[in-house]
């Protein structure tokens, strides 16, 4: 998938999440008599409770120059070297998303989309971004990466020492971008990067362009989970500062939602009916979410 998914109407699926809640309360509780807040809507609640937050995109937002990347035994090629003297100021951010399902909740997708400001001449360009498909097999191991920057503006990746034997059967391509942390060759610009989403299928999409976006799929994200989203990006030499948009979502696993409304479905409006049956238009309807904007001034040293 390379498409972009548009982001949910977050205040509208906050307003129909509340209305399925009241409709599934309703009538479980015409049928558990009132006694106790039945299954179902139990279910809903969980979701309705469940929180996504923003980590700040200042804590990790790097100036990168020349002398930084020699003085790390980097000698940046000859187009990022002009790039630099003279025409663009480039920048490392990363941002972290915390998704906070609520115990027993399922989600399938957690999704992030960032977009940089202004517009026209003055308009920032996405270089690179991480996580991307291709680092799926080494951030499966578990372990903590070192994130780092080549002479190409490229990613490279240090892995914990203990993780030899499967560096030894990396193919080719990988050999040339990854290496156990004591003989990374990079300028480190994440010295921990975080990523705790598990055996999940990644699509990013967004380079050369000043809006990028993520999309995570994983059958059974149950649990406390942190993804950190890097870019690198650049700007017109001089500019001074530059405004941030994100939207981050959650949709949940339809098929865990339905299930724990099978005592009182057919009672349901046809309204909800309708659209529990159309899961991804659900998925996408019902989505937990946050946005946010920042107006970032662009550090110089």
């Amino acid at each position: 998938m390379s498409k972009r998914i548009s982001p949910p109407d977050l205040e509208a699926a906050n307003i129909l999440l509340t209305e399925l809640f009241e409709e599934v309360n309703k009538w479980e509780s015409q049928l558990a008599g009132g006694i106790k807040l039945p299954v179902g809507a139990t279910v809903v609640q969980r979701l309705r409770q469940t929180e996504i937050s923003f980590g700040n995109p200042r804590n990790k937002l790097i100036f990168l120059t020349e002398e930084a990347f020699k003085e790390a035994g980097v000698e940046l090629t000859p187009i990022f070297r002009k790039q630099m003297g003279g025409e663009y100021d480039f920048y490392f951010m990363s941002l972290t998303v915390n998704l906070r399902p609520q115990p027993g909740a399922q989600f399938r997708w957690l999704c992030c989309e960032l977009d940089f400001s202004p517009k026209g001449k003055s308009e920032p360009i996405v270089q690179t971004i991480f996580p991307q498909s291709e680092w799926r097999t080494v951030m499966e191991w578990g372990v903590g990466m070192t994130l780092g920057l080549n002479e190409n503006l490229n990613w490279s990746v240090g892995v914990d020492g203990t993780q030899e034997t499967e560096l030894a059967n990396l193919a080719g391509h990988w050999k040339a971008n990854i290496a156990s942390k004591n003989k990374l060759k990079g300028f480190v610009v994440v010295p921990e990067f975080t990523y705790e989403a598990g055996r999940s299928e990644i699509t990013a999409v967004g380079e050369g362009g000043s809006t990028c976006y993520w999309y995570i799929q994983d059958a059974e994200m149950l649990k406390k989970t942190t993804v950190e989203f890097a870019t690198v990006f650049k700007v017109p030499q001089g500019t001074e500062s530059i405004k941030l948009r994100g939207i981050a979502w959650a949709e949940a696993n339809m098929n865990w939602l339905t299930a724990n409304l099978g005592d009182v479905f057919d009672e349901l409006d046809d309204r909800f009916k309708n659209l529990l049956q159309q899961k991804d238009k659900a998925a996408r309807q019902l989505a937990r979410g946050i946005s946010e904007e920042w107006s970032l001034a662009l550090p110089k040293t």
